[in-house]
């Protein structure tokens, strides 16, 4: 869409405006992140683990007793060389609360809350822990079970999980991703294009070396944020490689790199000041921009941009609706780069035009928002996120695994898109808002 912010090949952000200079929010009154079927008290213990996919029973968990381990932190530490002692549980014998085990050489055993972990590998096979609020504990999921089961469900929908590459494979494809930087500075000969290389990102610019880390800092610190809601360790790395940029200081090199090199037609970029673009075959990602004149909106286009690369890449090729795909990359940018007012703005004027017509559009949850619309998406996600950040994660985890989003939705949320809109719409005064 039109804009001076960025956009992926189907996304992107609308003009900056004057700052707004106060923050308006709104919470949506929700259910709480709990199963439908326990959400009015004690969970049948026969039926609990029908409640969360592939999960394993209080007699599966017995048998892991005595077994070696490894525990995977939340943090991103790990715990090797350890044997499980046992797994205390409440009234539910599925759900755990504490995992005790013990160190080699040591008499006295240790303990964890289940809530501190991510993974635990056990009798050489792999279990994701997933809270469930009604049953007070943690649930273990089997991860190659349950990988079938999401494997075949993406299938049957045209799309799959991102394989787990191993370390040379990750190192040939950083080394082709450099190969292709090498080829766009080739191409711009006449340009101080230079690389930088961190963890996770292949950074080329024309941009001065002392500009650089705050952008940098401002793509760590998006990592961790969605890392927290989607529940992946601080340190792992969830890109194919890494994650390129292509970062140019003027505008007219970035609308060239765009048609000469990545083929994209002037018309659908001369008026964007970043794109994301999105390989669906191996999972690349490449985030091109131009700084412009405005350093704090520039770093606000960066992370937006970069999180639809981030989405993209997250566990499956299966795509994020339209609107909740805007609203999490305006979300997290607000969270990351405080200077820039642009997604506030953009809130408040979604707010004064639905105040005029009560009418959002029938476009708003198809398969692709208008540009306005991005005011909306962001206060709902940023409403959705702080009433129960938990839920919101668990639902974005379902769309990645072929979960239809309106039926997570129902699930975690227990509400509608129409209910969710007319909540959004109470809470700015509209409480006869409609989509058409």
């Amino acid at each position: 869409m039109p804009r001076d912010a960025g956009g992926t090949s189907e996304t992107s952000l609308g003009q900056r405006g004057e700052e707004l200079r106060s923050c308006i929010r709104f919470v949506l009154v929700m259910a709480v992140f709990v199963p439908p079927a326990i959400a009015q008290g004690k969970a049948d213990r026969s039926k609990s683990t029908d409640l969360i996919e592939c999960s394993v029973t209080s007699e599966q968990l017995d048998k892991l007793n005595g077994s070696p381990a490894e525990l995977v932190l939340a943090n991103g530490k790990r715990i090797k060389d350890v044997t499980i002692v046992k797994f205390v549980r409440g009234s539910n014998k599925d759900a755990v609360r504490t995992v005790v085990y013990r160190r080699p050489k040591r008499k006295t055993a240790s303990r964890l809350r289940a809530g501190a972990l991510v993974r635990i590998v056990a009798a050489e096979r792999a279990y994701d822990l997933v809270a469930v609020p009604a049953l007070k504990g943690w649930m273990l999921v089997d991860v190659d079970e349950k990988t079938k089961v999401v494997s075949a469900r993406l299938k049957a929908k045209g799309r799959h999980v991102w394989p787990e590459l191993s370390a040379d494979q990750q190192a040939d494809a950083v080394r082709e991703q450099k190969k292709f930087l090498a080829g766009v500075r080739q191409k711009f000969s006449g340009l101080p294009l230079r690389l930088y290389e961190t963890k996770f990102f292949l950074f080329l610019t024309d941009m001065p070396a002392a500009q650089i880390g705050v952008y940098i800092a401002h793509l760590d610190n998006m990592s961790v944020e969605l890392g927290k809601r989607f529940g992946v360790p601080p340190g792992e790395n969830i890109w194919r490689g890494k994650a390129v940029f292509v970062v140019f200081v003027n505008q007219p090199s970035f609308v060239q790199f765009e048609t000469n090199v990545m083929n994209m037609s002037p018309a659908s970029t001369n008026r964007k000041q970043g794109i994301c673009h999105q390989d669906n075959r191996n999972g690349d990602v490449i985030v091109a921009c131009h700084r412009g004149n405005d350093p704090h909106y520039f770093a606000q286009v960066l992370v937006h941009e970069t999180t639809h690369g981030y989405l993209h890449r997250f566990k499956s090729s299966a795509r994020i609706p339209s609107w909740l795909n805007e609203g999490i990359a305006e979300w997290v940018s607000t969270i990351v780069v405080r200077s820039s007012r642009a997604p506030l703005k953009r809130q408040a004027d979604a707010v004064l035009r639905l105040k005029q017509t009560g009418v959002v559009g029938p476009s708003f949850f198809g398969k692709k928002i208008e540009s306005w619309h991005y005011g909306v998406a962001s206060r709902i996600t940023d409403s959705m996120i702080t009433q129960n950040s938990r839920a919101f994660g668990a639902w974005i985890v379902s769309i990645k695994e072929g979960v239809e989003w309106s039926q997570g939705l129902q699930k975690t949320f227990g509400v509608t898109p129409q209910q969710l809109l007319l909540r959004y719409g109470r809470s700015i005064g509209v409480p006869m808002i409609r989509l058409q």
